[in-house]
């Protein structure tokens, strides 16, 4: 019997929705690195100049796509429960799944 601990198989990610997280997270980087499109004086809102609140408005719109990357990342990449221990799988029951040796793959088969 080998001393080096069993490896899982992960479940498989959907690599289409983890490239959209991705360019989600892409999207304000590239934006605010085109800084000749927003350095500007006018028009201003409440006083302040374009350049000041097109930034303050990116704060908000990189929150957003922030959460939206990690809920698309969270759709991706499924989630399989596990023991306490972090060594089993559990099954749709809670239960651990595997045979004596522990063999199991991502879905609790042998």
């Amino acid at each position: 019997m080998s001393t080096t601990p069993h490896r899982h198989e992960a479940p498989p990610a959907n690599k289409g929705l983890l490239a959209l997280a991705g360019v989600l997270l892409l999207i304000p980087i590239v934006a605010l690195m085109l800084v000749g499109t927003y350095a500007k004086d006018g028009p201003r809102i409440g006083g302040f100049p374009f350049f000041i609140w097109y930034q303050f408005l990116w704060v908000v719109i990189c929150s957003a796509l922030t959460y939206t990357a990690y809920r698309v990342v969270l759709r991706a990449r499924p989630h399989v429960p596990m023991n306490p221990e972090g060594t089993e799988f559990l099954d749709e029951a809670g239960n651990e799944a595997g045979d004596a040796d522990g063999t199991t793959d991502w879905r609790g088969q042998s």
